[in-house]
């Protein structure tokens, strides 16, 4: 199947509920209060840290499986029930850190009022018990995706994640406001896309099959999966530390002024993100060369195509947010969704090497990357939100996201004059944008910006995306602009 068609799936699944979760956002604040809200969000960041963390067996079982495509039904079996076993136990360990790492983060450090800290630690076991149901999803996805069945995958994100958004809010409406209800809710959107990836994998690859594990298998996805583990755990902490930071020290309402432009700015990743995610099993299933050949393009691809998205979305951050939050909005709130915009199109690209680099075998690298990078970015939180507050660990974040970049373009070969003189353009631009932020709080300044930078941004891609990847993009831009042909 092509990559875009498959693209368009992993995209698909993803795209409603980032709609969702904005548009639910005003109505989560009207319903629960902003502090509230601000305890709901860290509650849900450490759901998604732990559930993203599935001890690297979601990955290696992705890379396993697409390298194996020759092997028989029995192989296949084996390796997803092997990859099954391995996962039950590290998940009950993450359940176990969750529940305690909240009890001493809630208990102690959270700044919010008692009767919230106490709703927070009544709900830990809740929080704790999603742990195992994320991890399974992470390994029967990741069985899909390594035979590239993304449209299983997407429709079952979905529904889960849509749900993920509404059932809290429904629950909040029907049965009230108390966190331990919220989460509940929770728990019961991420048991839905459980049981859809569950049935799914069944089907695929278990049905007619018998319970096989193997020992070795197991060792192998652990191998692999020990160095995905180490990134899965400190490259989310280095993206959601900020708000550990800021809720520690200024509390649940600067957590929200914060948390809200971020968790729009992470939500445009979603197109990078499905392709980096499609070509995953790509490169482990390609020639050494020919991954490199693939992955060079697909930086330029994503660059290029990612960048007009957030010139525009830079240029209206304050309209938009003022039209979305009303008097909610807190000032502070829009030079923090510039900034984290403007790192996020550097982190979409990253997406592309570090896929290249862990599925050709090398899921070291990127742990020790990370590994080592995570102490001089708490220094920089530190050192730059002192000095400048919420600003300053934006700052911290898109700077931490440019080092990850080149460092990542270095290992995987993509650091060459076509590459990186095809992305300094846009580069450019978005420079151009945070230096001119403070005149574009009028609509009719922020509109003209946002017209004039997306357009030519727009030009640009197309006439530079490469042409293996970007025939079917081209085809439709033409057909929706002809001017531009």
């Amino acid at each position: 199947m092509s990559l875009v068609k498959n693209s368009f799936y992993s995209l698909a699944g993803t795209i409603l509920p980032i709609v969702i979760g904005i548009a639910t956002v005003p109505f989560y604040i009207r319903a629960i209060g902003m502090e509230r809200y601000g305890a709901l969000s860290i509650a849900w960041l450490l759901l998604g840290y732990f559930g993203q963390a599935d001890f690297g067996i979601g990955r290696a079982i992705t890379q396993r499986i697409a390298s194996c495509r020759g092997a028989d039904a029995k192989q296949l079996a084996e390796i997803v029930w092997s990859g099954l076993a391995a996962i039950s136990g590290f998940a009950v360990l993450g359940a176990l850190l969750i529940y305690w790492g909240g009890h001493w983060f809630f208990g102690s450090l959270f700044k919010v009022e008692p009767g919230l800290r106490g709703e927070l630690l009544d709900s830990l076991w809740m929080l704790a018990l999603c742990n195992p149901i994320v991890a399974l999803t992470g390994v029967t996805s990741g069985s899909l995706m390594g035979i590239e069945r993304f449209k299983l995958v997407s429709l079952s994100n979905l529904i889960g994640n849509s749900a993920l958004q509404l059932l809290p809010l429904l629950a909040a409406s029907l049965l009230g406001n108390h966190l331990g209800v919220l989460i509940a809710a929770s728990l019961i959107a991420r048991g839905i896309a459980l049981v859809m990836m569950s049935g799914a994998v069944w089907w695929r690859f278990l049905r007619g099959q018998a319970v096989a594990i193997s020992a070795r298998e197991a060792r192998h996805l652990m191998s692999f999966g020990k160095w995905v583990m180490v990134s899965a755990f400190v490259s989310p902490l280095m993206i959601f530390a900020d708000r550990f930071v800021i809720g520690s020290v200024l509390g649940a309402v600067a957590v929200a002024a914060y948390a809200i432009p971020f968790q729009i700015a992470n939500r445009t990743t979603v197109i990078p993100s499905a392709i980096a995610q499609v070509l995953f099993p790509r490169f482990a299933f390609d020639s050494h060369e020919r991954s490199k050949e693939r992955a060079a393009e697909a930086t330029i691809a994503v660059g290029l195509a990612f960048a007009p998205v957030i010139l525009v979305l830079m240029a209206l951050a304050q309209p938009l947010l003022e039209l979305w939050l009303g008097s909610r909005l807190d000032p502070r709130s829009v030079p923090v969704a510039q900034i984290v915009l403007a790192g996020f199109w550097v982190n979409g690209i990253a997406n592309v090497p570090y896929a290249l680099i862990q599925a050709r075998g090398n899921p070291r690298f990127t742990a020790l990357l990370h590994s080592v990078e995570l102490p001089f970015y708490m220094a920089m939180l530190y050192f730059l939100g002192l000095q400048w507050g919420l600003i300053g660990l934006a700052v911290a974040f898109s700077l931490r996201c440019l080092v990850d970049l080149l460092v990542l373009l270095k290992a995987g070969h993509s650091w060459n004059a076509t590459v990186l003189g095809t992305l300094l353009p846009p580069a450019l631009a978005v420079l151009v944008v945070l230096a001119i932020a403070n005149h574009l709080h009028s609509w009719q300044n922020a509109f003209t910006a946002a017209i004039g930078m997306g357009f030519a941004s727009l030009i640009y891609a197309v006439k530079n995306l490469p042409e293996e990847m970007s025939r079917p993009i081209r085809s439709l831009i033409y057909r929706l602009v002809p001017g531009l042909k």
